[in-house]
C-alpha cells in the first residue's frame, strides 16, 4: 500500500476511528453502512487507528485481508470479501481495550427525549435485534455494542455505528418498515451477517448525550412467554459489572459509576419470545417512570 494513502476518519460520537486500506470494496461498503457521516481524511487524533491490508492474490484458498493496529495483528486474517465485518468487529474490540476514561457496558442504548434506556446483555441474548427494533419504533439510536458511561456525570455518550445482525435476525429486522441494511456477508465466523444502518437523525445527534433512565437486561428465548421482573439496585450493580468490558480495570471508579447508574435508574430483567410484545412492555414501563 502506498505510504501516502490517507486515513479515513469516522467520527461516531464517543470515539474516532481512523482506517487506511487500498481495498475499494471495503470503502464502498463503508459508504453504505455509514451514509450519514461526513467523510474526513486526515492524520489527526483517533482513538483507534487501523490498516486493513490484502494478502497475496496467489493464495490457493482465496485472498485474505488482515487488520493491523499499532504494529500488531490482533486477529487471524479474514476472507477479503469480509473486510467490513473484520473492521467493525476488530475496531470494537480495540475500543473495548482503550476507552478507559469511561465505564463501558456491553449494551445497546436507545433514548426518548434524551432519556436513555440501557440494554446490557451477553452475546446471543437478542440485544442487537431488540435495539434495532426499538429504534425503528421511534427511539433514538445511541449504540448497539457500547453503553459509554461518563463516571463524572453519569451521562451516556452515543457510539453510533451500524449494528451487526446475524442469521435469523437479518430477516426479522429487514422486513420491518424503514429498516436499512448493508450488504449481506454469508458464512462468516459468526454466521450470516448484515449491518443495520441507524437513521440520519441519530447519526447527526452522535455528540448529544443522554441521561440514563432505565436499565433492561433482555434475553430472547424462542417460544417463551413474556416475563418482566424488577431488580433492586444491588442486583443491578452485580449484573452491570458482569456485562462490562472494563469494570474491573477501572477499580473504584468503575464500581462507583455502576452504583450511581443503578441508583439513578429503574432496572428490570426481561425474558421474551415475541419482539413486538417486548417492545410494548418496554414502552409501557418507560412511560410509567416519573
Amino acid at each position: 500500500m502506498n505510504e501516502v494513502t490517507p486515513y479515513r476518519v469516522l467520527d461516531v460520537g464517543a470515539a474516532k476511528l481512523a482506517l487506511r486500506s487500498p481495498i475499494a470494496r471495503l470503502h464502498a461498503d463503508l459508504d453504505r453502512v455509514y451514509p450519514h457521516l461526513p467523510e474526513t481524511t486526515h492524520g489527526g487524533f483517533a482513538d483507534v487507528r487501523v490498516s486493513l491490508l490484502p494478502g497475496s492474490p496467489l493464495r490457493l484458498r482465496g485472498r485474505q485481508v488482515s487488520l493491523w493496529s499499532e504494529g500488531e495483528r490482533p486477529f487471524e486474517p479474514y476472507p477479503i470479501h469480509s473486510a467490513l465485518p473484520l473492521f467493525e468487529w476488530g475496531s470494537n474490540y480495540l475500543l473495548s481495550q482503550r476507552l478507559n476514561a469511561y465505564l463501558l457496558l456491553h449494551a445497546g442504548v436507545v433514548a426518548r427525549d434524551d432519556l436513555a434506556l440501557i440494554l446490557p446483555a451477553a452475546p446471543g441474548s437478542g440485544k442487537t435485534t431488540l435495539t434495532c427494533a426499538l429504534h425503528l419504533a421511534g427511539w433514538r439510536f445511541l449504540s448497539d455494542e457500547f453503553a459509554v458511561i461518563d463516571p463524572d456525570t453519569g451521562e451516556v455518550l452515543p457510539m453510533v455505528r451500524p449494528a451487526p445482525l446475524k442469521n435469523r435476525s437479518i430477516a426479522v429486522i429487514g422486513e420491518r418498515d424503514a429498516a436499512v441494511l448493508g450488504p449481506l456477508y454469508p458464512g462468516t465466523r459468526k454466521g450470516d451477517v448484515a449491518h443495520f444502518v441507524p437513521d440520519r437523525d441519530s447519526t447527526l445527534a452522535r455528540h448529544r448525550r443522554a441521561r440514563p433512565r432505565a436499565v433492561m437486561f433482555p434475553h430472547f428465548e424462542a417460544g417463551a412467554r413474556l416475563h418482566c421482573e424488577p431488580l433492586d439496585s444491588a442486583a443491578a450493580v452485580m449484573r452491570l459489572g458482569l456485562n462490562s468490558f472494563n469494570y474491573r480495570a477501572l477499580g473504584a471508579v468503575g464500581f462507583r459509576a455502576a452504583v450511581e447508574l443503578a441508583r439513578r435508574t429503574k432496572a428490570w430483567e426481561l425474558r421474551y419470545g415475541d419482539l413486538d410484545e417486548a417492545i410494548a412492555c418496554i414502552e409501557t414501563l418507560f412511560a410509567s417512570l416519573p
